[in-house]
């Protein structure tokens, strides 16, 4: 089944975002995007799409500033991604981000945990001198590393899973930093067992 996903343009601080999105669902999940890579990259993950479609959910991608088809602007990624779920509306989901987005979609949950009911973060960057300050996140979390990663330490990662009280952790055995497009149906596998594990389906019907 090839689920449809449009393609979006809106206004953030004055300057054009460019974002992704698959409307149909009573769920809400918000992908990021790590330094090599834009919106359009989870494209390539389309049972991951379908999964989440079964699930009921609504499928978001977004280009950061400067990145893919967003312009630059000034605003610090955390509250640029405020900014964005802001202009378009959106709450109560599920955010996702690997690699430099992994570590500001942890730093948004510490400053915005209201607007979040799950996390996913996959080997987060730049994390290693804040890790301690993570333990505040409530919200379920999962983490994922590749075993053969060598831009983030998945030894950071475990340090992260043992601060953060509601998370599990996942190593992607032989794989490295971008494990989740290295094997795409692992990674899709765990993803749906945190939504389903955790429940966050809202009152979705399975």
């Amino acid at each position: 089944m090839m689920i449809k996903v449009f393609e979006k343009n809106c206004s953030v601080s004055g300057k054009k975002v460019f974002y992704l999105e698959q409307p149909e669902g009573m769920n809400t999940i918000l992908f990021l995007h790590g330094k090599a890579f834009n919106s359009g990259d989870w494209l390539k993950l389309n049972r991951t799409i379908e999964a989440l479609h079964d699930l009921q959910y609504k499928f978001y991608a977004v280009d950061f500033p400067g990145f893919g088809r967003s312009e630059k602007n000034n605003l610090d990624p955390v509250d640029f991604i405020d900014a964005f779920i802001t202009e378009i509306q959106l709450n109560d989901f599920v955010l996702v981000g690997p690699s430099m987005s992994g570590g500001f979609a942890l730093k948004f949950a510490l400053k915005y945990p209201a607007l979040l009911k799950g996390l996913v973060a996959m080997a987060p960057a730049w994390i290693e001198n804040e890790i301690e300050h993570f333990s505040e996140i409530e919200i379920p979390v999962l983490l994922m590393s590749g075993e053969e990663d060598k831009i983030v330490d998945p030894e950071i990662v475990k340090k992260l899973h043992k601060v953060i009280p509601d998370s599990e952790f996942h190593l992607f055995k032989g794989l490295g930093h971008p494990f989740y497009f290295e094997d795409e149906v692992l990674f899709k596998n765990h993803l749906i067992e945190f939504l389903l594990f955790n429940n966050l389906l809202g009152n979705a019907l399975l």
